[in-house]
């Protein structure tokens, strides 16, 4: 019966997907497959995300380098698309390149994603051993090597690289770089779905946290059609916001001024299976191997002592 109501509303908006999907209700989550038939693998997909990085399933991978990301500035435009919130780059500027890590192509930053919920602890889409944090930030950016743009390079192999950035809260002292506290400051202007405001000078290495360490894994984009051509790259530390300027993204609002809707928030995917995926971490960390350690290979499964590797990212201090 859901099905069938279903299908009768899409009908009427068949020629507007993006506005349609949300994250909640008959056009939520469990039914983006069904809405769109070019977006069949967010019900179908075997490699989706976002999932939960279980510590005893990690492989350390010696061959996992430092992931490189250029230094130079560029502009863009923050949106509010009633789904969440986006910053997008402006064409014509010099490329942010991401490569090296797990890569074996060059990609070009072009999107970075926001999420949050409406408390202080279940904002991000990836967990760690369960345990999720209070806000997530994905970069995304296409293999300029192979595809043109971020839109041609998501339906293939290889296209697209996505970058989370866990988020901790911390009031008083430093919390994050400027370029965060840019695109911030800006929230107000952009409270209701359509707003868009102009952000100059943007350092996305800025944005990032201070550390070479990180799990990797092979999944989707988290938002329809969950295109499973994404190469995951996870930071083992978190940046940090304060309270006060998490509660600006909370008073983001889904619709427009007039009918100003939910809040913008818990705009969240449910968690995907991991069904048998490598999580691949460059972490190297007392481990015990896995069977008989007189004829086990190094390069096999490692069993990671769960505490240490869990304080490592969870609980940073600073």
């Amino acid at each position: 019966m859901k099905l069938l109501v279903l299908l009768s509303v899409v009908g009427g908006v068949i020629c507007n997907w993006e506005n349609w999907w949300t994250y909640d209700g008959i056009s939520g989550p469990a039914y983006w497959g069904l809405i769109n038939p070019a977006w069949t693998m967010c019900n179908k997909g075997r490699r989706q995300s976002p999932i939960n990085l279980d510590p005893s399933y990690l492989y350390y991978d010696s061959r996992l380098k430092q992931v490189n990301v250029d230094k130079q500035l560029v502009s863009g435009r923050i949106t509010n698309t009633g789904q969440s919130l986006v910053f997008r780059v402006e064409d014509g500027q010099l490329a942010i390149n991401i490569s090296g890590g797990p890569l074996a192509y060059k990609y070009q930053f072009q999107e970075m994603y926001f999420h949050w919920a409406g408390d202080d602890e279940t904002g991000s889409e990836h967990t760690i051993n369960n345990q999720p944090f209070p806000a997530e930030v994905q970069i995304y950016g296409f293999n300029t090597q192979l595809y043109s743009n971020l839109s041609v390079a998501r339906e293939f192999p290889g296209g697209v690289v996505a970058i989370s950035v866990l988020v901790k809260i911390k009031d008083g002292g430093r919390r994050n770089e400027q370029s965060l506290e840019q695109i911030i400051s800006f929230l107000p202007e952009v409270t209701y779905r359509g707003g868009s405001k102009r952000v100059g000078m943007v350092s996305l290495s800025s944005i990032l946290p201070n550390t070479d360490e990180y799990i990797t894994y092979e999944g989707s984009t988290t938002f329809p059609g969950c295109w499973e051509t994404t190469t995951w790259i996870v930071f083992n530390k978190p940046i940090y916001i304060s309270h006060h300027d998490l509660q600006q993204f909370r008073r983001l609002r889904q619709g427009d001024r007039l009918h100003e809707k939910a809040p913008l928030g818990n705009n969240l995917r449910p968690q995907q299976p991991l069904n048998n995926r490598a999580l691949r971490t460059n972490i190297a960390l007392p481990a015990q191997k896995v069977g008989n350690p007189d004829c086990a290979d190094p390069s096999t499964l490692l069993n990671y002592q769960q505490s240490a590797w869990v304080n490592s990212v969870v609980l940073p201090s600073n």
